[in-house]
């Protein structure tokens, strides 16, 4: 595996993204299941998603601070989604792709499967090198073999392996020790009384799927009015959440009917990822990265676990 995590991070590198604030299309009513933010503070960059994707689409995670009467709204839609017993200050998260539909590759020949989620992480590490300074290269090496290996062989969706082993980064208080990451790196799961909070923004769904056996139509661009993944709570305050980071993550593999066992390489299984943190300050500036590269590795039958 040593070896495998070697290939993995010398084909890393890291690119700094531009600057970004946005504001909404349109308001969001927080009093309707509606997967939407009203931004104060956003964080972009690029994150390659071939080849889905001609063009690197942006990653965008955002942050809204919620009034009392976002507060007010919410609860009228879900009563349970914060303790009455909670005073202190409520967030809102989320993130979405923008992409040019030009962009698209939309062709069943490509037989692949597509997946994008987003990870939080209390690492406090200068994030102008990339997800490398942020996580380390080791931690970032191991977490991409670890969602390849996970989702290698998956015939539809990674739910499954990957979202097991992911919240075993956080389950126990620390990652496991094989992946080399800093025991804080996911910080805590405890954000507010009676709130297990998961690292994760959104939730792991489809984004598209292209074969001759079946097709997935990809979703559409993301914006503020339809984020991809629906907006998670955050028990703290817009300061404490800009000194966190965000690991965006896009995901693509050949498409295994149901059944049938897969024949093509680990190395075929592309993990890119992206790093986003918003201003120390909780303004409007932003820090960002990004990180991308392949696993190498041999034809096989089985997938490995970490």
């Amino acid at each position: 595996m040593v070896a495998q995590s070697r290939l993995f991070a010398a084909a890393l590198a890291a690119t700094t993204s531009t600057i970004t604030t946005t504001q909404p299309p349109k308001p969001c009513d927080y009093s309707t299941p509606n997967r939407c933010i009203n931004p104060q503070s956003t964080a972009a960059a690029p994150v390659p998603f071939a080849p889905l994707l001609h063009t690197p689409p942006k990653f965008v995670y955002a942050v809204d601070a919620l009034s009392e009467a976002d507060k007010a709204a919410l609860l009228k839609r879900s009563p349970w989604a914060i303790p009455s017993t909670y005073l202190g200050p409520v967030l809102q998260a989320a993130f979405w792709l923008e992409y040019d539909q030009n962009a698209l590759n939309d062709s069943r020949a490509q037989s692949r499967n597509y997946y994008t989620f987003a990870l939080e992480t209390s690492a406090s590490n200068d994030i102008g090198g990339g997800c490398e300074s942020l996580l380390g290269e080791t931690c970032l090496a191991n977490l991409k073999l670890l969602i390849a290996s996970k989702t290698y062989g998956a015939p539809d969706g990674i739910d499954g392996g990957l979202g097991t082993a992911i919240g075993e980064l956080y389950a126990a208080g620390a990652p496991p020790a094989e992946l080399g990451c800093p025991a804080d790196i996911f910080g805590t799961r405890w954000d507010a009384p009676n709130q297990d909070m998961p690292i994760l923004l959104g939730q792991f769904e489809p984004f598209a799927r292209y074969s001759n056996e079946f097709v997935r139509e990809a979703l559409p661009p993301g914006n503020a009015s339809f984020t991809h993944g629906i907006p998670q709570l955050r028990f703290r305050s817009l300061a404490e959440q800009s000194k966190r980071g965000v690991v965006g993550v896009t995901v693509g593999w050949p498409t295994v009917a149901y059944g049938e066992e897969p024949n093509y390489l680990v190395s075929e299984v592309t993990v890119d990822t992206v790093c986003l943190r918003l201003g120390s300050s909780g303004s409007d500036g932003v820090e960002a990265a990004r990180s991308s590269g392949g696993e190498d590795g041999v034809r096989s039958r089985h997938h490995g676990d970490l």
